[in-house]
């Protein structure tokens, strides 16, 4: 949910182009419908991937098969609830890999990540039972569909074995650590030389 709401903050706007994947634009027209009440504000111009814009070649990757809780369509094998995106600049060569959510780091995930120049990945939660220990939920954080930071089997030891110029943890939960720059978790992975995305950031490759 939290990364289809903010298409709300844009109906001031008389015209919108919205790129996403079939499953997705099926979801928000029957099952969390969204797009018929944004339809009321602004006309809506649709595509699906790949997707060309300017100098960019996007492509999207089906990364996982769990769908959101408001979902009630049947789940598939591939439908295109929980993806990636490759951009990958058509002057440079230049490839950025965004995974925003991240519940498994599948052979499937490290080919599409492969040779990439910067890597956006899910930086949610620190640890696998942050939510629990908080006392704020009952479903870790492998039950919410994102790889914690830290373990033998987490994102900072996957992260760390890339040879990736640039590496970037986004969508991290207000409860994770490293977003104090004091912290001891906020040390190990600036010392893993990954980096700790915020508001405003802007990135060159």
């Amino acid at each position: 949910m939290d990364h289809i709401v903010g298409l709300l903050s844009l109906r001031e706007q008389s015209k919108l182009h919205l790129v996403c994947t079939k499953s997705i634009r099926r979801l928000l027209t029957y099952e969390f419908p969204l797009l018929k009440a944004l339809e009321n504000y602004c006309s809506i111009k649709y595509s699906t991937f790949p997707f060309e814009i300017d100098s960019f070649a996007i492509s999207a990757f089906n990364v996982s098969g769990k769908k959101p809780h408001y979902a009630k369509m049947q789940a598939k094998k591939n439908n295109d609830l929980v993806i990636g995106l490759q951009l990958i600049s058509t002057k440079t060569n230049k490839k950025l890999v965004y995974l925003p959510c991240l519940p498994a780091i599948t052979k499937n995930v490290k080919q599409f990540v492969n040779e990439c120049d910067c890597l956006l990945v899910d930086g949610t939660f620190w640890s696998n039972q942050e939510m629990v220990s908080l006392g704020i939920s009952k479903r870790n954080a492998s039950d919410m569909g994102h790889v914690p930071i830290e373990g033998k089997n987490g994102s900072l030891a996957w992260l760390s074995s890339l040879d990736i110029p640039q590496k970037i943890y986004i969508h991290i939960n207000n409860t994770n650590p490293i977003l104090w720059k004091t912290s001891k978790e906020r040390k190990i992975v600036d010392e893993a030389g990954i980096e700790v995305g915020y508001d405003g950031m802007e990135i060159l490759i």
